[in-house]
């Protein structure tokens, strides 16, 4: 009974991660919520039908089983990009062994952390995990014994397998430790798939080692969206393709000089003034969206071209690419002629906006760097039809792409 006692308040002590947010955290941000089939590689021996032949031998017959399954519920949240909280329980059913019993039930249930190195990673969530387990079951996991009806009452058996090593007997509950690791696939921004791993071993001598695996489905409440972080990201990457044509950016922040000039009699006073843009760089490369199978612009694109075309106006003296894109869906060809309709489509809109002609060049670049696979739905491809606005400054690239515009 103490040692059921000690072994809930350790699981009580690690439960305040999942309710309180770290310093500096105002309010848990993201959580993910599990349901999975579980294996547990537990061996269960089984020893019957001892008896003596009419030769004199004696002979019985041995069972043994490895495996068995169950249903694992999961819990976690998000407390720091590589770091998250959680909560465990897997429910185990066992059959019998073949000595007539009907066979028993296990409960392994507690709380852990997982530290999640790759957080740079959207699609793909590997993460290595620490945890503080219950264990309890309803069946024996004999590893000794005697022979049953044995008239010589001396012989017995032994049996070990490679996680209990020498080990003769154990007790049907425990406070195990496990290590693990996992990776959650995201098939969306909000839906996974979950394989996890773990080796559990007791903290008392009289437990049993054993492992588990596990597979299912993982919801996904809260955070950001993944679709969107995986956008922005391709958008600097892309642009990152051009660093070595030309060492100057589009600015992070557009500084707008007004000169007041007062003259007090005979002295001219020039005085500065400066007003910094409020956009940052990523808002000022907003996308700007497509239609499916269109060159028409979404209406909630405009608000985003009328702000380009305001900050453009201040940049006469630069000029700019309008990069059109599409989804996956559809031939090379294809996108290729409408992702060069969808940049002229926003070049035409700015321009009519006021913007000169001459500052911007339009071309598409197709499904090359399209992120959303072509069997997601359309409105998850959403993203990936959309024009990107950059800077050129050197002054022969600038002439390749305006011949490249004319053809």
């Amino acid at each position: 009974m103490n040692y059921f006692k000690c072994s809930v308040a350790a699981l009580l002590c690690m439960l305040p991660p999942l309710g309180l947010p770290l310093a500096g955290q105002e309010k848990p941000r993201e959580w993910e919520f599990g349901l999975s089939g579980a294996a547990v590689n537990l061996t269960r021996m089984s020893v019957t039908d001892f008896h003596q032949t009419q030769g004199g031998d004696y002979v019985f017959n041995v069972r043994e089983k490895n495996l068995h399954g169950g249903l694992e519920l999961y819990a976690a949240k998000k407390l720091k990009d590589w770091l998250y909280a959680d909560v465990q329980g897997t429910l185990g059913l066992v059959s019998g062994c073949g000595d007539g019993k009907s066979g028993g039930r296990s409960v392994l249930a507690g709380p852990g952390l997982q530290i999640r190195p790759f957080v740079r990673s959207q699609w793909l969530t590997p993460y290595l995990r620490v945890g503080l387990d219950w264990y309890d079951k309803t069946f024996p996991t004999s590893y000794f014994g005697q022979f049953d009806n044995d008239p010589t009452k001396e012989g017995i058996w032994k049996a070990e397998d490679a996680w209990n090593k020498g080990l003769t007997m154990d007790r049907d509950n425990s406070l195990p430790l496990s290590l693990g690791c996992g990776v959650t696939g995201w098939l969306s921004s909000k839906v996974g798939v979950r394989l996890q791993f773990q080796y559990l071993h007791p903290l008392s001598g009289l437990g049993i080692n054993f492992a588990q695996s596990s597979a299912g489905m993982v919801l996904r409440l809260g955070g950001e969206d993944r679709r969107k972080a995986a956008a922005d990201r391709y958008v600097m990457t892309h642009l990152s393709e051009y660093d070595h044509l030309y060492s100057e950016r589009f600015p992070s922040e557009v500084v707008e000089k007004e000169v007041v000039r007062e003259v007090p009699v005979e002295k001219v006073v020039e005085v500065v003034r400066e007003t910094v843009s409020t956009r940052t760089l990523a808002e000022l490369l907003d996308n700007v969206c497509f239609e499916f199978d269109s060159a028409e612009i979404t209406p909630d694109s405009e608000a985003v071209l009328d702000e380009m075309a305001g900050i453009l106006l201040n940049c006469k003296e630069m000029r700019f690419l309008v990069g059109g894109f599409t989804d996956a869906k559809g031939s090379d060809d294809y996108n290729d002629v409408l992702s060069a309709d969808r940049a002229v489509a926003v070049k035409k809109a700015l321009v009519s906006r006021g913007v000169d002609s001459s500052s911007l060049c339009a071309r598409g670049f197709g499904k090359r760097m399209a992120v959303i696979p072509e069997t997601e739905s359309d409105e998850d491809r959403r993203g990936d039809r959309k024009v990107v606005i950059e800077r050129i400054t050197d002054d022969r690239l600038w002439k390749q792409l305006k011949q490249i515009e004319k053809q």
